[in-house]
This record gives structure tokens, sequence and C-alpha cells, in this order.
């Protein structure tokens, strides 16, 4: 980060400000938000102000990741009120900040106040904490702003980080039986392999049967376990770490798994369907704003997590730059059904694009709800297909070696 120091005409008055930004070009961007640019210069960054930095920077490495959802909703539920109350942006941001107990959500509210009081944009404050407050949030703010309805953008942001934190909350609870079942299936088996293959391999051992292949697997498996789970365990981890590490790191690699993750069974629809539900809902609420079409699809997917998905619509806002309908531009990322495409092609002859995208967002909310309420059930016969072949092979196991056994006992008596 370099040091920056502009000269602004802000609110008739000639003032200086000064802040970190990474390069010249997001220094500009940072400057004209809060008023008409004279001058932006680097200049060396003063003792206290590297001292605050390096504070920033330990206190940002204590609190990665996004925010509590739950405290997020209040404060901005609550900002929101205060806005459409009549209370100043500043004045609200001061009482949130003061009104929250989580400290990350503070600490972000109090730096917005103070780059609000300099004259800066609350979305170009939330700029700098991206990553904790996220994409919709950034969103809905900057639609707030360029149309007048702050109050407005901070109640439906409120809103839908709710939606997104009930959804959430559905799909543990959905998910909580099924590994609760594979849970319990994984301990059994490595309690077996563990007690009682060791006693049946020295039974084997002691006759000289010739052990079928279910129990070779058995009996190396047991053997790994008990030589190996350290290295096991260590390779697991660092298989974690590496993924991890490569999606934040490497595009290409990112973009393949995103892909991918799409076509998993009842997962990849499930993310699917969540995507474009925000999608939508927020894209409606852009083009109903008069935000220009191509402006408002690059806001709108900047909010998915997917990469992929985010740079097929990125694909589709080019298209739409160069002409294309809106339909025409949405059909060529294959990422819609035919009957969306046709519900947006009426709602383009129509003139009312914003209603049909809106519907269009209703549509997948509810098959959403739908795949939650019912995703224990479509589940069900994977897990017990999984569970019947686990049996299977663990009886196979153990009882092929009995004929074997019984046939070496026949054999010695004879």
């Amino acid at each position: 980060m370099k040091y920056f120091e502009a000269t602004l005409i802000a609110r008739g008055k000639k003032e200086v400000h000064s802040f970190l930004a990474t390069d010249r070009r997001e220094a500009m961007t940072i400057a004209q938000s809060g008023g008409m640019v004279v001058q932006v210069k680097e200049v060396a960054m003063p003792l206290i102000a590297r001292l605050q930095a390096i504070k920033d920077q330990i206190e940002s490495k204590l609190m990665i990741g996004p925010v509590k959802a739950q405290e997020w909703i209040v404060a901005m539920r609550q900002m929101g009120v205060m806005l459409a109350a009549g209370i100043s942006l500043s004045e609200a941001l001061s009482q949130a900040a003061q009104a929250t107990q989580n400290k990350q959500i503070r600490n972000i509210l109090f730096k917005a106040l103070d780059d609000v009081e300099a004259g800066f944009s609350l979305s170009a404050s939330f700029e700098k904490s991206k990553s904790q407050v996220g994409n919709i949030t950034m969103a809905l703010i900057t639609l707030g702003e360029k149309t007048g309805t702050l109050a407005e953008s901070l109640l439906k942001l409120a809103d839908m980080v709710e939606e997104i934190r009930d959804n959430r909350s559905k799909v543990k609870k959905a998910t909580r039986m099924p590994t609760i079942t594979l849970t319990a299936m994984a301990a059994a088996f490595v309690v077996l392999i563990m007690l009682v293959v060791p006693k049946f391999q020295s039974v084997f051992s002691r006759l000289g049967a010739e052990l079928p292949m279910p129990t070779q697997a058995l009996i190396g498996a047991e053997y790994i376990f008990r030589n190996y789970w350290m290295e096991a365990l260590g390779a697991i981890i660092a298989l974690i770490v590496a993924h991890r590490w490569a999606m934040k790191s490497r595009p290409k690699y990112e973009l393949a798994f995103d892909r991918y993750s799409l076509r998993v069974y009842l997962i990849g629809s499930m993310m699917s369907l969540g995507f474009f539900s925000r999608f939508m809902m927020i894209f409606s609420q852009l083009i109903r704003s008069g935000i220009p079409l191509t402006e408002a699809m690059g806001t709108s997917g900047g909010t998915i997590e997917n990469s992929y998905v985010r740079l097929r619509l990125t694909e589709a806002e080019k298209g739409i730059g160069q002409g294309k309908q809106l339909s025409t531009a949405l059909d060529e990322t294959t990422l819609f059904e035919p009957m969306v495409l046709q519900m947006i092609r009426s709602g383009e002859t129509s003139g009312e694009l914003d209603t049909m995208l809106g519907r269009i967002g209703d549509y997948y909310r509810m098959r959403f709800n739908n795949l939650i309420d019912n995703f224990a059930a479509l589940l069900e016969p994977i897990l017990m297909l999984f569970m019947g072949g686990l049996v299977l092979f663990i009886a196979l196991g153990i009882m092929l070696p009995m004929w074997s056994i019984s046939d070496a006992a026949m054999g010695r008596n004879r």
C-alpha cells in the first residue's frame, strides 16, 4: 500500500485528504468519491500513519473472514431505520457502531464513519473491507447511493442477508442426519478393522488359508490405520491446505473446481439455485432503479461466489455492451434453462423486464426451498446404496474366509 494526498473541492471548500491505496488509479477512484479532484500525489507516509497501518494489519489478520451474519443484519437494519427517519449517515454509523458488541463490525463501521466525515462515500469506505462485508453488501449500498435510496437498500440488504442465513441453516439441518449416519458408519468401520480384523488375521495365518480379495483389503486397511495413521492424517490436512491455497492463488484451478462442483449431484443444483435467486433479485432491483443494463449485470454478477458462473456472466455483460439482447447474451452462457430465457424475452418485449426478473428470482427461490425440504429424501437412495455396499464389503471380508478356513481344517483332518 502507498500513501497518497488528495486536494479536493468539496462542499464549496478546498480540502486535503490523505489515505492509503495500492496505486494511483485506485487513489483517484477513492478521491473522486469525496468531491472534485484537483490533485492526487504520492507522499511519504508519516510515522503516525505507519503505526496505524501496522495496527490495522495486525487487527485485520486477527479478524480474517466475513462478518457474522446476525450482527451484520442488526447493524444494517438499524442504519436503514435511522436513515429512513431522517438521521444523517454519520450519526447512523456512529449509533450502529456503538450498539454492536462485535469488535470486527464495530471497527468496520468506525472506519466508515471516519471516511464519511472526511467526504468519502459509504461504498468507497466499505470497499476496503470488501472481503469481510461481502459482495452483496457492496452491490446494494452502491445501488442505494446511485439512486438516492440508501435507507431502502440497507433494509433490503438486511432482509437478503437474513434470507441467506436462514437458507444456510436449512442446509445444515437437511444434511445433519446424513452426516451423523456417515460418521457413525465410518466409526464402526474403523473399530471393526482395528479390533476384529487382527483376530481373524491371526487365525488365517495359522491355518494358511488363501484369503479372498475383500479380506485382503480389510487387512491392508487395518495395517495402514495402525502403522501410518499419522502420515494419512497429515496427507489429508496437506490436501486441504493445498486446495485452499490453490483456490486463492491459482485462478485456473479455482475456475475448474467451481465449474465441476456445479455438476455434483444435489450440491451443484443447490448452489446454482441459490446463486441465481440472489442474482435475479439484485438484477431486478438495479433495473427497476434505472441502472444501465451492462452496469446492472456487472454489479449483480459480482455478488456470485462461483468463479465459473461469474466468468460466464461477465461474458454476457460484454455481449450486451456489443448490442446483444439480454436474453441472447444469457442464452450463450448455457447457464439458464429455456423457460427462464423465454420469460426474459417476454419481459424485453413487454417492457417489464424488471418485473419478470423478480418473478424469475421468486421461481429460483421456490425451487431452492423445495430442494432443501426434500434434500434428505433425495439423498436417501445414495446413502442407502453406500451403506449397503459398505456392509456387504465388510460381510464378504469376514464371511468369505470362513469357507477357506473350513476347507483348510477339513484338509488337515484328512
